[in-house]
């Protein structure tokens, strides 16, 4: 009974003691990926953390909700951070796991080449988000000016821009690969891939306010552990990562599946430092409409001390001995 009592005892303070954290995500594609992996497979619990993930659509939503302060860690694309932090947010990029844009440009089979996008109007989820943001630097790749040249149209989530590439509402539209297969099943292709781009950029990656960051270090440094170890689980076990995907996609379509797996088993980074050129670009980007941001130093928005504690740690090294996580 005594044994029973303390037992009881025991679990209700590390009960107390699991923190809550809401951590937001944007976009329903294979670049959340590690986020959905690690909730899955109760990595969060590991780590003594009680994660309640939350869907919001749009880099440029979800910042508002990391600005009023019911959210202190989000899974998003780093330059809706970046927007925000010129403004004067207290953000930190602490890792990012995707250093290219993995996203194409899908149309139907009359547009041959993207030349032929001149007068078009091609499909993105929000303005000031990431597929805006792709969408105008491939589009200046190839000499065409976005809102003059070809009309940038603010969609929605994947699926309805495919639906409204479907109906012809559209021209074109910018997706993910696992999108992408969904619509080649609909008779459209692909007419340019932006990972083959010369373009360094911070497609993915968790961003935390400093503040809270400053505050409660401990916390912040498990939640990355449990993320990495999503990563890896990404890396080493293709069924249990299938069947994780499927659920969030709403789809056991296992031939879109596989092949999504094989893209981002390599294209996601193992470690998930933030790269300083693809900043840089951004930043660039972002100063030709902002002249003001190009005092900023963009050293004092990537935090890369915890993932080298983890590395200097043997975290990594541990991790991969380790076998797969079911």
């Amino acid at each position: 009974m005594v044994t029973v009592i303390l037992l009881s005892f025991f679990l209700g303070v590390a009960n107390l003691s699991a923190e809550t954290l809401k951590v937001p995500y944007v976009s329903l594609s294979a670049t959340r990926w590690p986020i959905w992996i690690a909730e899955a497979a109760g990595l969060f619990k590991k780590q003594q953390l009680d994660v309640q993930l939350l869907y919001i659509g749009g880099g440029s939503v979800l910042m508002q909700a990391m600005l009023s302060g019911d959210a202190r860690i989000s899974n998003m694309a780093p330059p809706s951070a970046i927007t925000a932090w010129a403004k004067g947010a207290d953000l930190a990029v602490v890792a990012v796991n995707i250093n290219r844009l993995l996203h194409v440009i899908m149309v139907p089979p009359e547009i041959k080449k993207p030349e032929d996008l001149k007068g078009k109007k091609i499909g993105i989820s929000r303005y000031g988000s990431l597929t805006d943001v792709a969408l105008r630097e491939a589009l200046r790749y190839y000499k065409l000016r976005p809102d003059k040249d070809v009309a940038i149209i603010q969609t929605g989530g994947h699926s309805e821009r495919i639906n409204a590439l479907r109906a012809g509402a559209l021209d074109g539209a910018l997706l993910v690969t696992d999108s992408m297969f969904q619509a080649e099943k609909l008779g459209f292709h692909v007419l340019v891939d932006l990972s083959k781009l010369p373009i360094d950029y911070p497609a993915d990656g968790i961003v935390v306010r400093k503040q809270f960051l400053q505050t409660n270090r401990d916390v912040v440094k498990r939640f990355l552990k449990a993320w990495i170890e999503g990563i890896k689980v990404l890396k080493t076990d293709k069924d249990f990562s299938i069947k994780v995907m499927g659920k969030y996609l709403r789809t056991d379509d296992q031939e879109i599946l596989s092949k999504s797996y094989e893209i981002y088993k390599t294209g996601i980074e193992t470690v998930p430092y933030g790269d300083r050129k693809g900043f840089v670009f951004a930043l660039e980007r972002l100063a030709d409409t902002s002249p003001e941001v190009a005092k900023l130093n963009v050293d004092e928005l990537i935090d890369n001390r915890l993932v080298s504690e983890l590395v200097n740690e043997g975290f990594f090294k541990n991790l991969y001995s380790e076998k797969p996580t079911k």
